[in-house]
């Protein structure tokens, strides 16, 4: 149990650094000229135009929303049991956000890649199956978890 209270706050600390980019990001968007071009033609040659800077914006949102789901589950299984259906259920769920902001940001930086041959693009491509993994994992221990349940639930009606 100690080191699920472990992975819980490590977690929590990742929450906070999403916390803390996405205010970053949101205010030197916003409120700077760093992002802004001198020419109106300089998004013309991206994929979505001026839009194509908020597009990794959506897949951060999906993969923060799983790492929420998998602090729940994790809260679930430090105040009941490991072997429990809710905490199953939000390991499933957060597995499947990680699978969908991994696999949808796969298919963009290979868009982005092929559109622009930038080679650091292949950084964020190991990165996008890095994080297909974790959620396809989080889908594994969720099963685990629900058939664990299901085992204590026959073993406790036998006695």
């Amino acid at each position: 149990m100690k080191k699920i209270k472990f992975l819980n706050v490590f977690i929590i600390l990742l929450i906070i650094i999403y916390i803390v980019h996405f205010i970053g990001n949101v205010y030197i968007t916003f409120f700077t000229d760093f992002l802004q071009p001198s020419d109106s033609d300089f998004y013309k040659n991206f994929i979505f135009g001026y839009y194509t800077q908020f597009v990794d914006l959506i897949f951060s949102i999906i993969t923060f929303i799983g790492l929420l789901f998998i602090k729940n589950g994790l809260s679930v299984i430090i105040k009941e049991d490991i072997f429990n259906f809710k905490s199953s259920i939000k390991f499933k769920t957060a597995g499947k956000l990680l699978l969908l902001s991994g696999f949808l940001s796969l298919i963009f930086s290979m868009t982005l890649f092929y559109s622009s041959q930038e080679i650091t693009l292949l950084a964020e491509i190991g990165r996008d199956f890095l994080l297909m993994v974790i959620g396809f994992s989080l889908y594994i221990v969720a099963d685990i978890l629900q058939n664990g349940s299901l085992l204590r639930q026959e073993n406790e009606l036998t006695i």
